[in-house]
């Protein structure tokens, strides 16, 4: 046994030990120890400093206090303890727990394995996590975590969380990234779902907090922003995005229906799929939509826009625009005009189910004078605008009239304010009508849709709809009256350019003459002004 003691009061015990300095102890085989009271207990381990212990087989401890007490350990510094295997603890009361951790700095502690912590009271707990800074942590379980700044706490695998310190009244403003793969950042902010991410802050965590992600994949980002539905996106000023793949932004904003999308200004799109934006609105049917100031769009597939309109529940499709109104019908256009104080009213309305045309007010054409309707011809031809019309024989067909016709229908229109029988749409007996020409109407039971996850997209329900004729062609396409030769425009009331012999003078009277043409007459139709070498405006009543 070779044993070798230098100094005062050393005890080299351990095999091929060599203790020197001022009561130091070598107890492990080959260990050494130097210093003052140093202690190398484990195999072939060194000691050296002030006080200092190395327990651990191969380990070091050096400077003040320090412990190596894990195998193939270093610890150094002040207080600082190495124990767990392969572990380093540097600096001021560092602790270096997991194996293979490195604590460094003042008060650390790396307790995970292979994790690091430096800085000022840092905590590394989770395996091959990395604490930096000033009291941040990486919770147990929170692998390969990393947390840096003031006062934060990376709890998810893989969460990284940064910023932190105190907010503009010198409150505590720590940030947490509790989700796996999360990141937090920011002033008193909370990355709780998975993958989320939250950045931003708050003036006063007292009584506010920063941004929250709480859904997965969510991201929250500006002033005491929340994000809790999954991939959910919240920015601005407090807004809130709760319902899924939902997106709120602005100031107070609420986007609480899936896939929904709330901004501008106090807004709120509760109905999934819907779209709120303006000042104080409300989209809550299933992909609806309103916009402007104070609208609301409670049905499905609705849209409200301008100032205080409304778009009842009921009222399924139906748009409305304009201020102080609601909606009459489903799938219908409305132009509000109600007062400020007193009734909503609409100042127009065009009924979707039935074509009809409500207006609270004036029919005004700028330049166009006459009432006319469409009329089929006799023999198939087109009539050419100016000329003289009247029934034929075969009864509710027109053909040019002469001088002879006692009865005058009117005079072919090139462009009448109002035209009537134009069946411009579709074919006139698309729908099935009763003896007095009034379309008839049933209650169609609308299925469901749902998508490929067997979400419902549209929930069912019933609709009333006109009775589609069983005589109606798909296969054929229609052709509009106004495009087909043998269906002409004819003004019945207003004013009119009629085609003359240029006899006719204004403030006189004409007639049709063989031609189909006007000729002066001592009693007939008021010639209102020549208009050209062969044409007046007349008046037909």
């Amino acid at each position: 046994m070779i044993m070798v003691g230098n100094g005062v009061g050393n005890t080299a015990s351990g095999f091929a030990a060599t203790a020197e300095g001022l009561e130091t102890t070598a107890s492990g085989a080959a260990s050494h120890s130097e210093g003052y009271s140093t202690l190398a207990s484990g195999d072939t381990s060194h000691a050296e400093g002030n006080t200092t212990v190395a327990s651990g087989n191969a380990s070091h401890a050096e400077g003040n206090l320090a412990q190596a007490t894990g195998d193939t350990s270093h610890a150094e510094g002040t207080s600082s303890v190495a124990s767990g295997v392969a572990s380093h603890a540097e600096g001021y009361a560092t602790t270096s727990s997991g194996d293979g951790a490195h604590a460094e700095g003042a008060l650390t502690v790396a307790s995970g394995t292979m994790a690091h912590a430096e800085g000022n009271g840092t905590q590394a707990a989770g395996d091959h996590s990395h604490a930096e800074g000033f009291q941040t942590q990486t919770q147990s379980g929170a692998l390969n975590a990393h947390a840096e700044g003031e006062g934060n706490s990376a709890g998810g695998r893989a969460s990284h969380v940064e910023g932190g310190g105190p907010d503009s009244f010198g409150n505590a403003a720590s940030n947490y990234a509790n989700g796996a793969a999360a990141h937090a950042e920011g002033l008193a902010t909370v990355a709780w779902g998975i993958a989320s991410h939250a950045e931003g802050g708050t003036f006063d965590a007292t009584i506010a907090p920063g941004p929250r992600a709480l859904g997965d994949f969510a991201h929250a980002e500006g002033q005491t922003t929340l994000a809790s539905g999954a991939a959910a996106h919240a920015e601005g000023f407090q807004t809130t995005a709760s319902g899924p793949s939902a997106h709120a932004e602005g100031a107070n904003t609420t986007a609480g229906g899936s896939f929904s999308h709330a901004e501008g200004v106090s807004t709120s799109s509760s109905g999934p799929y819907a779209h709120a934006e303006g000042a104080n609105t409300t989209a809550d049917g299933q992909a609806s939509h309103a916009e402007g100031f104070m609208t609301q769009a409670f049905a499905p597939n609705s849209h409200a826009e301008g100032e205080n309109t409304i778009v009842l529940p009921t009222h399924t499709g139906a748009h409305i625009m304009g201020q102080n109104g609601s909606t009459r019908f489903a799938y219908s256009w409305h132009l509000a005009n109600g007062l400020a104080v007193g009734p909503t009213l609409n100042a127009a309305v065009i009924e979707g189910s039935t074509g009809n045309l409500y207006l609270d007010g004036t029919v005004i054409s700028p330049a166009a004078a006459d009432y006319a309707e469409m009329f089929e011809t006799a023999d198939g031809s087109a009539i050419e605008p100016g000329y003289f019309v009247t029934f034929d024989d075969s009864g509710d067909k027109i053909r040019t009239a002469t001088g002879g016709d006692e009865y005058i229908l009117g005079v072919v229109s090139a462009r009448p304010a109002v035209l009537a029988d134009a069946s411009d749409l579709r074919w006139h007996k698309l729908f099935v009508t009763d003896e007095w020409d009034r379309i008839r109407y049933a209650e169609v039971e609308v299925p469901e849709i749902r998508d490929e996850e067997g979400h419902i997209v549209r929930a069912a329900s019933v609709k009333t709809e006109p009775v589609l004729n069983p005589d109606w062609n798909a296969s054929m396409t229609y052709i509009p009256r106004r495009e087909r030769d043998e269906w002409v425009a004819v003004g019945l009331v207003g004013k009119l350019l009629v085609r003359d012999d240029g006899s006719c003078v204004a403030g006189g009277y004409c007639r049709p003459n063989a031609d189909g043409i006007a000729t002066a007459a001592s009693s007939g139709y008021r010639v209102m002004k020549r208009t050209g070498d062969n044409q007046v405006r007349i008046f037909l009543k």
